[in-house]
């Protein structure tokens, strides 16, 4: 996928604190956009409540998904931090993900094992492979 997502830094923070205040939980979430820009994070819960890897509650997801659809924005994707290792899908992630949440959805790991440096990284999962993605962020 080559079209570069962009959000506003207050998306991303909100991503960053969910996954600061979960942790040492994995936190997921779902992503509304329009025309490639991210408008809204949704926190979801992570039904598995593991540090290992997160699972989406399929009636919350539906729910979420309903009111991206009435804000008339469109799911661009979903996010979900890593506690103890990098912001890279993990085989767990890569064959739960995959089937699901392949393209053209966007998929945000947040890396807080280093609680004063949080990275977040962007991925495409397709085939069986993670592949980075290129975001854009708007200060303000």
């Amino acid at each position: 996928m080559s079209t570069v997502i962009t959000l506003r830094r207050e998306h991303l923070d909100a991503m960053i604190a969910h996954a600061l205040e979960d942790a040492p939980v994995e936190c997921c979430g779902l992503l509304a956009a329009r025309d490639g820009t991210v408008t809204a994070i949704h926190r979801a819960r992570n039904i598995e409540a593991s540090p290992y890897r997160f699972k989406l509650d399929p009636l919350e997801t539906r729910r979420i998904e309903t009111a991206i659809d009435d804000s008339g924005a469109e799911l661009a994707g979903f996010y979900h931090s890593h506690t103890g290792s990098e912001p890279r899908p993990s085989p767990t992630d890569i064959r739960a993900m995959g089937p699901f949440f392949g393209p053209p959805y966007v998929h945000f790991v947040i890396g807080v094992a280093d609680r004063e440096n949080p990275v977040a990284r962007a991925w495409y999962i397709e085939d069986g492979a993670a592949h980075e993605h290129e975001f854009d962020v708007i200060e303000g």
